[in-house]
């Protein structure tokens, strides 16, 4: 179809959009009717690695899923490194705020003891065993 807008001249090609009949059909005052429906067109699904109550599973197209796995394959190594840092990070952490907690402690049983409050000076040394 041909059409001018502005001056400029351009073919307009519309999409058809092939509808497909239903079996729900049935007669109205004489006419008979059909329900139709656009035909299927295939949505790529999208790939994803999930994992369910400790399972990891894939979804995706089988084609998409395999190549997904071999590029995961082929940087294997950088994930590797990235739990090793990861790893060391959280020991780094922990280490550090199990620190503070014995500085806050320390802090706690030199205050107590500054009191005089024999009660609490015995709670706080129990609770460095603990901690040691």
């Amino acid at each position: 179809m041909k059409l001018t807008y502005r001056g400029v001249d351009y073919e307009h090609n519309p999409l058809t959009v092939e509808l497909t009949p239903e079996e729900i059909g049935g007669k109205y005052r004489g006419a008979t009717w059909e329900r139709r429906y656009p035909r299927h067109i295939p949505v790529p699904q999208p790939v994803a690695e999930l994992k369910y109550r400790g399972v990891p599973y894939h979804i995706g197209d089988p084609l998409d899923v395999e190549a997904m796995m071999h590029r995961k394959q082929r940087t294997g190594s950088k994930t590797e490194a990235t739990v090793t840092k990861r790893k060391k990070l959280t020991e780094d952490l922990a280490r550090t705020h199990l620190v503070h907690i014995q500085r806050n402690l320390e802090h706690r049983l030199q205050v107590a003891k500054e009191q005089g409050n024999q009660h609490l000076i015995q709670l706080l040394e129990e609770e460095a065993k603990q901690l040691a």
